[in-house]
């Protein structure tokens, strides 16, 4: 294992560092892009953090750093990387690389801002014969450069870079390079940086940065590790192993793919993979941040925003191949072009005209459905752009016509019902002012593709900065990476993505909506809203994870990560970024963390034997001495039945012995029990909690008379034999107290908070907050009795649902779920259980079939 010898160097650097880049930066974020004091602050000291962690360049000893950095998607990455691009050009940092995805659009936007926010100069001005080429920063201090042999007309190209044949660290400015994930491309800056630059040992002897952006996207090896690496993955190894000074510093708000890289891989030419083994760093993002918690977490700020476009699934089925056809267009898409429409009048009545408005429309992975349901939404966008000239300026009497009585009825069920609060300070208007406003506000409006190499012409909106573009973009993983899609505010999502990452940076809606938040739709299925839910708390997790790592001083070859899965609706990332052969190793952190069993068989059989299981084992713990605790003597926090230090051989007794369908893989009761069996400290004692809900009072074994949690439950694959819980979560937050006194769980609640960033501090506590907060408590077994209904969704399987519900006869048709909590144990070694499954496991898991086992999780063999 690689030893943790960084030595803190940038503070005490500091005094003798003349910071003229980032001093410029600073104002231009001010004075130009009108970024707040505050906001500046936050990114000043989480700069100054991660070039402690760097590599200090005036240090003559060579080195190799791997390093990540987390952000939430849409959150401000580029201008934190930007800032650091600065300082480490304030530090003595003579080059700088920064690897933009594989959209030639991503690239040179990235270009433009590095032009704006670093360099100072206008790189296209030459090509585009401009007098002016200075920008952004340059207009604040034009006589702090550096140079860019790339521009937002070339990426690295050697005939440009000849002119720098004399050796770069000749050139006392620092040399930036922007380019995108390309091999060819990246293998001719190996070239030349090697013909002209190495010295006698065949090393570039200069301090170098290398940004990764979105390194979760093509940079991750995916190949076994006895082949050859991907194409980028090797490149960007070679670039690194060519620098005396090297440091790799991933950015990406879906790293999930970056942690599962094997830290032991090692090779001759191209030294160890780029695993993050040095530091991994989470951003937190600014208090007007609109992320996924508040999005999706059902007590969320921005909940309002939800709505459901299940309807869709009869436009484009799940399962469809490249050439069909759409079907008629669903109401739900109608309504979300129509408040398209609506948001766009609102937004020039409130003074915006000149600021861009986008839509979103990504229900498709393949470009040729892609063009047909363009040509479905032209349609029906000409259509109303006709009957709105033609009509809404007759006042009332336009709403004789049925296309102007719609806008009217969305209006009225989508925008007359927002609150003050959702306003925030802002107008709304009546639909009288809104019918006059929309011929001006809708005529602009075009629908256009994104895909493949026209990103960079439909998502013009430099051409449009005088008017503003006003923009209905159909696409997939175009959409999916990076771009921004400036002044989104109706998103309409339909994809059947199974990958955290891939659902996540599909999410463009995240992001500063400042003005116009109180108008943002999100269209997506229940399903869909279930899987962002879940993401945002994984992702939460690993967050506060990566804080309890940095706050023990130690590195991620130190401590151990793991991303809670939920693997029988979602896969953590792309099967091939897990490496995925024929079979698979899946690893589940059980300390930090509470997980239960939301999914049961059909089959009456097995859940009548678990209820007897259970009410057997609980009437036991009363014969074998257990009695519940007395809640006012234990001054403890739940009023449920509690069972207190019951022996860790009693709980493994009944896991070993409880039949957890196969899709609850975090609850794998074998694997469990072999981790409880290993680990005895801080695990022989545990307590026991009776879930208990709003269910008729019902006998549960021969001493306890309990009010079953009840349950809503839909069939995810009706040919299989299992149920699920609706949100996939059998418990509830309130069972993570069992146990604690009052006293420990405000300890724990407050300490949970204080590990929080500042903009999430005030949302409720989610279960795993309880046990991951290194406060000391006991395990907790929590056993639910469950009445389950059938979820009202889906009047299909009605029938089916209610058939089910009657076959139980097992006291009031009971079902029994298990819940396990364990905190987490400080520095120690983290408790994981491994299970393998191969691939027909995965298959029937996901319900996919092996076309999309084969996709790489990035839509990239289909755009």
């Amino acid at each position: 294992m690689k030893e943790k010898n960084h030595v803190s160097w940038y503070y005490n650097a500091k005094k003798e560092i003349n910071p003229v880049y980032w001093e410029r930066y600073k104002k231009y974020l001010n004075l130009d892009q009108g970024f707040s004091t505050e906001v500046i602050k936050t990114m000043d000291i989480s700069t100054d953090e991660i070039m402690d962690m760097l590599g200090d360049p005036r240090q003559g000893k060579g080195y190799s750093i791997k390093g990540l950095i987390i952000g939430d998607v849409q959150s401000g990455k580029t201008s934190t990387y930007t800032a650091l691009v600065n300082k480490a050009a304030d530090a003595g940092y003579k080059i700088i690389i920064l690897l933009t995805g594989t959209i030639e659009k991503l690239r040179k936007q990235t270009q433009g801002r590095l032009d704006a926010g670093f360099i100072g100069l206008d790189s296209s001005a030459l090509a585009k014969d401009k007098k002016n080429i200075y920008i952004g920063v340059g207009n604040i201090d034009p006589s702090v450069s550096g140079w860019s042999i790339t521009s937002t007309t070339n990426d690295f190209n050697k005939n440009i870079a000849s002119q720098f044949s004399g050796q770069l660290k000749s050139i006392t400015a620092p040399v930036l390079f922007v380019l995108k994930k390309n091999k060819s491309i990246m293998e001719k800056l190996y070239e030349w940086l090697k013909k002209f630059n190495q010295d006698s040992n065949g090393k570039v002897n200069a301090p170098m940065l290398l940004i990764d952006d979105e390194a979760d996207n093509a940079s991750v090896n995916t190949r076994k590790e006895d082949d050859t690496p991907t194409a980028i993955n090797k490149s960007i190894r070679m670039l690194l192993s060519l620098f005396t000074h090297s440091n790799y510093v991933a950015f990406t708000a879906t790293p999930y793919a970056n942690i599962f890289i094997n830290p032991d891989t090692d090779d001759d030419m191209l030294n160890d993979d780029l695993f993050p083994g040095d530091f991994i760093y989470a951003l937190e993002p600014p208090t007007n941040y609109i992320g996924a918690v508040s999005i999706f977490n059902s007590e969320g700020k921005h909940h309002y925003m939800l709505k459901e476009n299940s309807d869709c699934s009869k436009y484009l089925p799940e399962k469809y191949k490249k050439d069909d056809d759409p079907q008629i267009m669903p109401e739900s898409l109608k309504e979300a072009i129509v408040s398209f429409f609506i948001t766009n009048a609102v937004r020039d009545l409130r003074g915006h005209k000149s600021t861009h408005r986008t839509m979103l429309i990504n229900i498709s992975r393949f470009i040729n459905v892609q063009e047909k349901v363009k040509r479905d939404i032209e349609d029906f966008v000409r259509s109303y752009q006709t009957e709105i000239r033609n009509y809404c300026h007759l006042g009332k009497k336009a709403l004789e016509r049925p296309d102007v009585s719609y806008i009217k009825y969305v209006y009225d069920k989508n925008f007359a019902t927002i609150t003050k609060e959702q306003l925030n300070g802002e107008e709304m208007f009546s639909w009288e002012a809104v019918q006059e406003a929309l011929d001006e506000a809708v005529s602009p409006i075009v629908v256009r593709t994104v895909n493949g190499g026209n990103a960079a012409k439909n998502l013009n909106y430099d051409d449009n900065e005088d008017e503003g573009l006003r923009l209905i973009a159909v696409g997939g993983y175009s959409l999916s990476r990076g771009l921004t899609l400036e002044g989104l505010n109706i998103s309409y999502f339909y994809r059947n993505s199974k990958m955290y990452d891939t659902l996540m940076q599909m999410g463009r809606w995240f992001g500063y909506r400042n003005h116009y938040a109180d108008l943002c739709q999100i269209w997506m299925s229940k399903e869909s809203t279930d899987w962002y839910e879940h993401i945002s708390m994984a992702s939460e997790e690993l967050k506060r994870d990566v804080r309890r790592m940095t706050d023990a001083d130690l590195t991620p070859r130190e401590f151990g990560l793991s991303v809670r899965n939920d693997i029988n609706s979602l896969l953590v990332t792309a099967i091939n970024k897990m490496r995925y052969t024929e079979q698979t190793e899946v690893i589940v952190g059980l300390d930090g963390s509470a997980i239960d069993t939301p999914n049961f068989y059909k089959a009456p059989k097995i859940n009548r034997e678990n209820y007897e299981l259970v009410t057997e084992w609980v009437d036991n713990l009363y014969k074998k001495g257990y009695e519940p605790a007395d809640v006012k003597k234990e001054d403890l926090a739940l009023k449920n039945v509690q069972f207190l230090r019951v022996d860790k051989s009693e709980i493994i007794d009944l896991i070993k012995r409880y039949n957890s369908h196969y899709w609850n893989l975090n609850f794998n009761t074998e694997s469990i029990v072999k981790a409880l069996n290993k680990n005895d400290e801080n695990m022989n004692s545990w307590d026991v909690l009776i879930a208990t809900g709003d269910g008729k009072a019902t006998q549960f074994g021969s001493n306890l008379l309990v009010k079953p949690i009840i349950r809503q439950f839909y069939l995810p694959h009706p040919d299989k034999n299992g149920i699920s819980i609706v949100h996939r979560r059998l418990a509830n937050v309130n069972y993570a107290k069992g146990g604690l006194t009052k006293n420990e769980e405000k300890a724990i609640r407050e300490k949970a908070i204080e590990l929080r960033p500042d903009s999430k501090k005030d949302s409720s506590l989610n279960q795993d907050e309880y046990f991951n907060t290194g406060i000391k408590r006991r395990p907790l077994l929590v056993i639910m009795p469950v009445l389950l209904n059938p979820s009202d969704d889906d009047k299909e399987m009605e029938d089916i649902k209610k058939k089910i519900v009657s076959e139980y006869a097992n006291n009031n048709n009971l079902w029994v779920g298990l819940e396990i909590g364990i905190p987490s144990i400080g520095n120690k070694k983290r408790i994981t259980y491994r299970y393998t499954i191969n691939m027909i496991k995965v298959r029937e898991l996901l319900n996919v079939d092996d076309d999309y086992i084969e996709e790489t999780g990035d839509d990239e063999l289909y755009e």
